[in-house]
């Protein structure tokens, strides 16, 4: 956490929302000591790039709450994709949620729509998962994930295998152009509780049930 940044943002007025890609109850209380608003605690179930430390939400969550002391909320991130998942993350300590794969699935996304409805195709066991710098990226099965995948079982650096990726552009094809021969589609373990595509007004009721009345 960068002080000089964060006492900036602070004397502007700024709120600071503070997501450490791993997560650990040393950065969360540097982050608190540093003036941030809110930690988003992030498990190794999320899309994306994932921690570099394999602890799921449920087990990560508890031990960030913990490490924050009640200073500021804690928003949980990671499969987080209906009611059951909801509650159980604010049981664990959460004051809120940072979804994101069930924002993916919805009319309103921007993702391409055969990814769309591949999403509904597969479950988190189908999920393709390789090193890239500082961390891992999973993705629906297609032609440049499984050479990927490869390249990581061969034993090639996470550079290499992110270059082979095209880096960040990847997700562009990938997600947005719905090429998987030139790109990734990158998705939560939560995929596997995902069966339609939705209003985005619906997902939002869905992960609300039962949490608030």
């Amino acid at each position: 956490m960068n002080r000089k940044w964060a006492k900036k943002f602070k004397e502007a007025g700024i709120k600071i929302i503070f997501r450490a890609v791993t997560p650990t109850a040393e950065n969360t209380r540097e982050a608190i000591d540093a003036g941030v608003d809110v930690i988003i605690a992030t498990g190794f179930d999320e899309g994306g790039t994932v921690p570099a430390k394999v602890i799921g939400t449920f087990a990560i969550l508890p031990l960030i709450v913990d490490a924050a002391d009640g200073k500021v909320p804690v928003v949980a991130a990671g499969g987080l994709v209906d009611k059951r998942t909801v509650r159980a993350a604010f049981d664990l300590g959460a004051e809120g949620v940072y979804a994101g794969t069930a924002f993916l699935a919805t009319e309103e996304s921007l993702l391409a729509e055969n990814i769309k409805q591949d999403m509904l195709k597969y479950d988190a066991d189908d999920l393709l998962m390789f090193r890239a710098p500082n961390s891992f990226y999973r993705s629906l099965p297609g032609e440049l994930p499984e050479k990927l995948l490869e390249m990581d079982k061969q034993g090639k650096s996470a550079a290499e295998i992110w270059a082979a990726a095209g880096d960040y552009n990847c997700l562009l094809c990938g997600m947005h152009d719905g090429d998987l021969s030139r790109g990734i589609a990158s998705f939560g373990l939560g995929i596997s509780s995902i069966h339609s595509i939705a209003p985005v007004s619906v997902v939002v009721d869905r992960l609300n049930s039962g949490v608030i009345a």
